[in-house]
């Protein structure tokens, strides 16, 4: 049988154990909320593309995983998934509950949905026919700040009409 190690060597070994899990703990970087858009079986999951983990704090570029001001236009709309939902179809929008915390706004091609800010986890909406008659549409949510007056998360997707 062998001798039992001393008090103090079994406690730095604890000790060091539980520095190397803190250490990696403290390494891992918590995931983004995440918002799910779908329309009949069509859906997608995406983390947003830019988020403060402030809720006090509107983004700022740094916040941001996809850079606005790339050169490489291609590399960033392929990082946007996207839904089929074509013209007088139900979309719904599922928020995690850190989005709807503050309330969040949708736009399609850049014009509001709705006047006030939602702050319920889930909408449900028709897809405007209007939306899609230049193509695809750009879908934005946008989480607001404790204020309701800055944004502070975004999550984008294009909506195509084409009918897989």
């Amino acid at each position: 049988m062998p001798a039992a190690l001393p008090i103090s060597r079994r406690l730095i070994g604890v000790m060091a154990c539980g520095i190397a899990a803190m250490a990696t703990l403290a390494a891992c970087e918590k995931p983004t909320p995440g918002v799910t858009v779908f329309s009949g079986t069509h859906s997608d999951h995406t983390e947003a593309i830019c988020w403060s983990s402030d809720a006090d704090r509107a983004v700022n570029r740094s916040d941001c995983s996809i850079s606005p001001t790339t050169d490489d236009a291609s590399a960033v709309i392929d990082q946007i998934p996207t839904i089929t939902a074509e013209a007088g179809a139900t979309v719904g929008i599922s928020v995690d509950p850190a989005v709807a915390e503050n309330g969040w706004i949708v736009s399609i091609n850049s014009r509001a949905l709705v006047r006030e800010p939602i702050t319920e986890k889930y909408f449900k909406f028709t897809m405007p026919p209007q939306a899609l008659r230049q193509g695809p549409a750009q879908l934005v949510v946008q989480a607001l700040t404790t204020s309701g007056n800055e944004i502070r998360g975004s999550w984008a997707f294009t909506v195509d009409g084409a009918a897989n």
